[in-house]
């Protein structure tokens, strides 16, 4: 169902369902989104289809807030070898993502166990951000984890407009500018792409 949007090798297809059975079978409620198809569509090509569109090239990604594991999990499958910290607060949500990582047998990702703000010793050259605060909020908490180049990639909605004009006054202090991409088949998402 994937391979009509994007070209799958073997093993991805197989640790894609691999990740879906594991979602499938966890003790704790990660996504409500059960049917295969929407699955697929609404988690997996929704957390790797600007990465496609855009071609972006990197070798440490933070993905932050990343509960179920998207977008970390699937950009981890599909770019095997740039590193991927997954940071994620609730501990439940890390035993999910860390026995996630073991059964896919993912050597290029690490699971963080805090809050953003409060890891150190990471500079990423893309921070993403799926379902989790809003663009002001995102750009604040994540601040200790960037660098001069880094690109944050945020999943929005419809109110994207609303999130930038209150993060106005932190982009221009930080001299970041914004670009969206607005995705309406088959799934509806804006892609925030900010940087320097």
């Amino acid at each position: 169902m994937l391979d009509q949007y994007l070209l799958l090798t073997d093993e991805q297809t197989r640790k894609l369902d691999l990740l879906y059975k594991l979602h499938m079978s966890a003790t704790i409620n990660l996504t409500s989104i059960k049917n295969r198809e929407d699955f697929y569509l609404k988690h997996y090509l929704d957390s790797i289809k600007i990465f496609k569109m855009q071609a972006f090239l990197f070798d440490c990604l933070v993905d932050v807030g990343s509960g179920g594991g998207f977008p970390g999990l699937v950009v981890a499958i599909f770019y095997p070898e740039s590193m991927v910290y997954l940071v994620e607060s609730k501990k439940k949500k890390c035993f999910f993502l860390r026995n996630a990582v073991s059964e896919l047998k993912l050597e290029n990702v690490l699971v963080v166990n805090k809050r953003v703000e409060d890891v150190c010793g990471i500079k990423a050259d893309i921070i993403t951000a799926r379902g989790v605060c809003s663009v002001k909020d995102i750009l604040r908490f994540s601040k200790n984890v960037s660098r001069e180049t880094t690109k944050w990639i945020l999943y929005k909605g419809t109110q994207i407009d609303n999130e930038i004009n209150d993060a106005k006054r932190v982009l221009d202090k930080n001299n970041l500018r914004i670009m969206n991409v607005r995705v309406e088949e088959p799934f509806k998402r804006t892609y925030c792409i900010i940087c320097r």
